[in-house]
């Protein structure tokens, strides 16, 4: 009569003793990967905030009278986004009605909660941390910029903006008025996850340049 026998304990022992090395060796691996794109993606975000602020302030300066972003000369969102173009390197430009060589097929809009990730915070109402908007590329007119990052505009003359779906890296989130222009950017472009907080971010510019640093907001108009 043939007997089914089971496993050892010491087989069970070695086959737990491989498991373990192996974990050992990759998980902190897959964490410290999840880490270097959140810091990636952080310094990408720094990087471009820093670059339209500078070609902010060349604007103010170079190209209105008043020295003002809502004195620059522009009815829509092609004309800003061309400005910039100015002063910052693009390799594609599209327009608000034609956006589909930015997008590559990646949707425009997406909607996530503040419980989907852990920073920056996008909150509909900065009081309710449970609710909150993803980043928006609809109807904004759009540049692929050298490095790969999509950017979108969205103008408006009048200043009278508000925006509240901003980047900030200390968890806070404010309702900003004044703002002359929305910037939407993704820093992988096209490619997933197109997540607000992971790869897709907002911030808003005033009349005298971007309103926040890139590890602080301001509410100063």
């Amino acid at each position: 009569m043939k007997l089914n026998r089971g496993f050892t304990l010491a087989e069970v022992l070695i086959t737990l003793s491989i498991i373990g090395v192996v974990a050992a060796i990759t998980i902190p691996a897959l964490v410290t990967n999840v880490d270097l794109d959140r810091k990636q993606a952080d310094a990408v975000v720094k990087k471009t905030i820093t670059a339209i602020n500078d070609a902010t302030k060349q604007i103010v300066m170079l190209e209105t009278t008043s020295h003002k972003m809502n004195d620059v000369g522009c009815a829509n969102d092609d004309c800003i986004r061309d400005l910039y173009g100015k002063y910052l390197q693009y390799t594609i430009v599209c327009s608000s009605g034609s956006q589909d060589e930015c997008l590559d097929g990646a949707s425009a809009t997406e909607t996530t909660s503040y419980l989907d990730f852990m920073t920056p915070v996008y909150a509909a109402d900065p009081d309710d941390k449970n609710s909150g908007t993803g980043v928006d590329f609809s109807g904004k007119s759009l540049a692929i910029l050298a490095d790969g990052t999509l950017v979108g505009f969205k103008y408006d003359s009048t200043c009278a903006m508000t925006t509240k779906t901003l980047v900030t890296f200390e968890d806070e989130a404010y309702d900003i008025k004044n703002t002359c222009i929305a910037v939407s950017l993704d820093v992988n472009g096209a490619k997933k996850p197109n997540k607000a907080g992971k790869d897709r971010y907002q911030f808003p510019v005033g009349k005298l340049g971007v309103k926040i640093t890139p590890k602080k907001q301001s509410t100063t108009p």
